[in-house]
């Protein structure tokens, strides 16, 4: 040995693994989610069980079919998928025309809350005082149209007709009124004093006889 040479360090030895403390930690990394997947909670493995036995026929008979129908289950899931969108247009279809209904009969309320009949005949009362026959007759058959309503004869709007009112209701003496309305609003027949009186008495009929 060389003078002043100092001896080689002897190697570091690295310390073996222990196994068993190995083994413990594969165990606790297994115990991660993600190697566990997301099972069923204990609770519902019953009622999912069940669920899966009730269902299994259903996805045998979906299965059988789609054997049978040429182009397999591509096939059955497209026919499966229209029907879907048809019952689901029968649907929606009813119920937009279930709404409209109701939007009707609102509509048809409220047009005839707003008005009173009462206060049709006086204005009627204050437009044949004035010499106003036609808007005498017009206020009048509108207050009378109101009055079968209220008594659920009738369902008023805007656009009835005398005609519809005539095959809703039974009064032979609505159809000389209605006539003499439709002459004189529609038909260009002046309104006079007597077809004032004779449209305010036949509307005193009407209510008496209508049923």
């Amino acid at each position: 040995m060389a003078l002043g040479a100092l001896p080689a360090a002897p190697a570091v030895a690295q310390d073996e693994p222990n196994p068993r403390v190995a083994r413990a930690q594969a165990r606790e990394v297994l115990q991660e989610r993600r190697f566990r997947g997301s099972g069923v909670p204990r609770p519902f493995q019953g009622i999912v069980r069940w669920l899966g036995e009730r269902l299994q026929p259903v996805a045998d008979f979906f299965d059988d079919l789609a054997v049978r129908i040429p182009g397999g289950q591509a096939v059955l899931f497209a026919l499966l998928g229209g029907l879907v969108l048809l019952v689901a247009g029968l649907l929606a279809r009813g119920s937009i025309s279930r709404r409209a209904a109701a939007a009707a009969r609102a509509a048809r309320a409220r047009s005839a809350a707003r008005e009173d009949p009462d206060e049709l005949e006086r204005e009627a009362d204050r437009a044949a005082a004035a010499g106003e026959w036609e808007t005498a007759v017009r206020l009048r058959f509108r207050a009378g149209l109101l009055r079968l309503d209220a008594r659920d004869l009738i369902e008023y709007r805007p656009s009835l007709t005398t005609g519809e009112v005539a095959n809703t209701i039974v009064s032979p003496a609505f159809i000389r009124v209605g006539a003499d309305f439709d002459a004189i609003a529609y038909g260009g027949r002046p309104a006079d004093a007597d077809a004032e009186s004779a449209s305010r008495e036949g509307w005193q009929r009407v209510l008496s006889e209508a049923r």
